[in-house]
């Protein structure tokens, strides 16, 4: 082993092209993370409606065999500190106690109904079938979606989505994540780091002006909206997509806005969390393919080719020059510091989105999602049918 700066000229190109590498990642990584956080931060300097404008309100409820779900959440829905809202409750042919529970909560709460979706359809979505037919039960002018298995920790939730609703505003996209405590499985850091990553792409796009995507277990729009746009019309061919190919044709910069605060954020609740997790990540494959806007993804598959290209001059420094100290310890403090510089901005977003906060993990996973994402579309492709309706349903 040697110490020498005389190094080829090669070696230190290498160098130069992953330091410059190391800098940008960072700087997207970091820029992206800042502006999640700034944006809720920046909270009183945004315009919201008084207590005496805020819009009649429609909660849409979708079940389907939930009868444990509704039991333990219905109620936080049913006392919200709100003014004026209705909680309606789409039961989708559920087989289980949901009506008979649904039944006798009707006699206690005079805001909530209970609509029944056709046990026999052809050629439909039913999650799709179901929510149309609450919009149109729904009296209220805004229309917040969710699903029987999520939690509001909150009363403050529904007034904090619907506070967006200023004139010109006719989508409002909050946040949802599975309950972290519940997955105990291999692959669960991973799985927190995923959704974290999901998350930050696209609320920080719809705060950019660029709306693509929302969550069907927290989102709300105007109800005039939805029939403006015939509804699901326009893809009544997918069974998903009522929370991304749907709020791509109704959602853009100027009459969107997004709601982090944390009273506004929802948990949903899995029995098996890996497997929902696979199973939804194999729908938002699919149904992304019809999105119009591509740059997002466009924009996280560059971020990773520079972080292999990155890599891959390390790793053939290294391989040029393994003997010579000077060279492997340049590219050590490199390692470290992108190491530190991966693991900063994750955790800032883990803070704003309330995720469990990561470590030291953060640069392993950053190299494998792309190959884990590309197993997920590789094995989604073999079950594309399956997001498709079909008269044989």
């Amino acid at each position: 082993m040697i110490f020498s700066v005389n190094c080829p000229i090669i070696i230190y190109v290498l160098l130069g092209v992953a330091f410059v590498l190391t800098v940008i990642i960072a700087l997207c990584k970091w820029c992206k993370a800042r502006r999640l956080a700034h944006f809720v931060d920046d909270e009183q300097e945004r315009e919201y409606l008084t207590d005496d404008q805020l819009p009649k309100a429609s909660v849409v409820v979708y079940a389907h065999n939930d009868a444990e779900w509704l039991e333990s959440f219905l109620p936080t829905l049913l006392h919200q500190d709100y003014p004026d809202y209705e909680v309606i409750v789409v039961d989708d042919a559920s087989t289980d106690n949901s009506r008979n529970l649904l039944s006798d909560m009707l006699t206690q709460f005079q805001h909530l109904h209970l609509t029944l979706t056709p046990d026999r359809t052809r050629g439909l979505s039913r999650k799709k079938l179901s929510l149309m037919l609450g919009i149109k039960a729904a009296l209220g002018d805004v229309v917040v979606t969710t699903n029987a298995n999520c939690c509001v920790t909150s009363d403050q939730w529904l007034r904090l989505m619907l506070r967006n609703f200023v004139p010109g505003t006719d989508v409002v996209i909050g946040y949802s994540h599975y309950r972290y405590k519940s997955d105990r499985n291999a692959g669960h850091c991973y799985r927190v780091f995923d959704t974290v990553t999901v998350g930050e792409q696209y609320l920080t796009s719809a705060i950019a002006g660029k709306p693509y995507r929302g969550v069907s277990d927290n989102l709300a729009y105007r109800r005039e909206t939805f029939f403006r746009n015939n509804g699901f019309s326009k893809n009544l061919d997918l069974r998903w997509g009522d929370d991304d190919v749907f709020l791509c044709e109704i959602a853009h910069g100027g009459n969107t806005r997004v709601e982090l605060a944390p009273e506004a954020q929802v948990v949903a609740c899995y029995e098996n969390v890996s497997h929902a997790h696979t199973a939804l990540k194999q729908r938002r494959d699919f149904t992304s393919r019809k999105l119009p806007h591509r740059w997002p993804f466009i924009a996280q598959g560059l971020l990773s080719t520079l972080n292999y290209g990155r890599l891959g001059c390390l790793a053939a420094a290294v391989v040029l020059d393994w003997s010579n100290v000077f060279t492997l310890s340049v590219v050590a403090v490199l390692l470290i510091v992108s190491w530190v510089l991966a693991i900063l901005p994750v955790r800032k977003s883990c803070r704003v989105l309330q995720a469990p906060m990561l470590s030291a993990g953060v640069p392993l996973y950053n190299m494998c999602r792309p190959l884990v994402n590309l197993c997920y579309r590789l094995r989604g492709r073999k079950l594309s049918q399956s997001n498709l309706t079909s008269i044989f349903d």
